[in-house]
């Protein structure tokens, strides 16, 4: 069974090109769920779409509760973007025309997420006809990335389909011996700073949004964080205003906060919260005319969580990757396990095997060498947790 991995490498790469060049943005992933359904039927499984835009495949004869193999179906990147998979010798489009590296394959959203769902679809093909395929289920998310806050992980386990499932793998990071045991908590915000906006020379002095903002940004790179628990923020979008000689009406930014700890993030929050009211503050005393109150909205809320080290489900990662002649340890991430773990759920992500890098970047890139071992991980993984039971 696990010779099927390296037989099949041409196809499983070509099958994640097609993916890959399946637009698939946060909210707009219906045209890669029908690609995913339809692979799952030509299987044998059980197929059901449910209400958010999950596509779900099993056997007829799944038991009440099985272990979930997961990925998730969106990129980061919006409808606007081509993508067409840059090959090896070929010119570059993603780096202003360079040849691509041999061994080397060059798109957004190459290995994060279409390496995922690869991964997922060859470990059902082959696991599918072994005695234990019963145990499984197989589930494409939709809502993983940005402002989708996991929606389809959420709306899994808030159903009984994804209660009674006794562990949840997704596939999701590009670490070969990395077991992602703990779920980084993060809140994003939407930030928009206001003002009746005007004549960039007529009305001079009038409130300036952007000058707000810009302050609120400042402060905020110069918040010290702990390295432990790791502890970060970032501002991702910022626009506004019309043209180059208007005061804007409005600015705004989304901000992103993480943490491995949930009193952390807290105080963090906090934080942010007093740097978004200075800024304003700040713009509000050197001009004044035309000001309005600073709009804040909350667009992500990810719990933290953990599935701890000593778990049936992180040893039977660990020996999973000792077996294929990997030191496993155990890292912390934000992915759709999170959602798993905030219900109870013992849940880990796992590698979709081989080399990538520049994830959620255009400049994205996928190597497959020794993608067969990471696919053999978690094909051991699941024989493992099916053959022992409980978990």
């Amino acid at each position: 069974m696990f010779d099927h991995f390296d037989a099949e490498a041409d196809f499983i790469l070509e099958e994640q090109i097609r993916i890959c060049e399946i637009p698939a943005p946060t909210g707009l992933e219906a045209a890669r769920a029908a690609y995913l359904a339809e692979q799952f039927e030509q299987l044998g499984l059980v197929v059901v779409q449910d209400e958010v835009g999950n596509v779900i495949g099993r056997l007829e004869s799944v038991v009440d509760d099985p272990v979930v193999l997961s990925a998730h179906l969106d990129t980061v990147f919006g409808a606007d973007q081509p993508v067409s998979v840059a090959r090896p010798g070929e010119s570059n489009p993603y780096r202003d025309g360079e040849t691509v590296p041999e061994g080397e394959y060059h798109a957004p959203g190459i290995s994060d997420a279409a390496a995922g769902l690869v991964a997922m679809l060859s470990i059902a093909r082959t696991i599918r006809r072994t005695p234990w395929a019963s145990e499984l289920m197989f589930v494409a998310t939709v809502g993983e990335e940005g402002r989708g806050d996991l929606r389809g992980a959420r709306h899994l386990f808030e159903t009984d389909r994804g209660r009674r499932a006794r562990a949840f793998i997704t596939i999701d990071h590009s670490d070969a011996a990395a077991v992602v045991n703990a779920g980084i908590g993060s809140r994003r915000y939407n930030v928009q700073y206001r003002g009746i906006g005007g004549h960039s020379w007529a009305h001079f002095g009038r409130y300036n949004p952007a000058f707000a903002l810009a302050a609120a940004a400042d402060r905020l790179a110069e918040v010290r964080v702990p390295r432990s628990p790791r502890t970060s923020y970032n501002v991702g979008v910022v626009q506004g205003g019309e043209t180059v000689n208007a005061i804007p009406e409005f600015a705004e930014m989304d901000i992103d906060l993480r943490s491995e700890s949930p009193e952390q993030l807290e105080r963090l929050d906090e934080d942010v919260q007093e740097i978004i009211r200075r800024g304003h503050s700040r713009e509000l005393r050197r001009r004044g005319e035309g000001a309005m109150e600073p709009v804040v909205s909350r667009i992500g809320d990810r719990p933290a969580g953990v599935t701890p080290a000593d778990s049936a489900l992180v040893r039977a990662a660990c020996r999973a990757l000792q077996a294929e002649g990997l030191a496993p340890r155990t890292i912390a991430a934000s992915t759709d396990a999170n959602a798993a773990m905030a219900a109870g759920v013992p849940a880990v992500a796992m590698s979709w095997g081989g080399r990538s890098d520049n994830q959620h970047s255009v400049r994205e890139w996928f190597d497959p060498t020794d993608r067969s071992r990471s696919l053999r991980v978690i094909t051991r993984m699941l024989l493992d947790l099916a053959q022992r039971g409980a978990v």
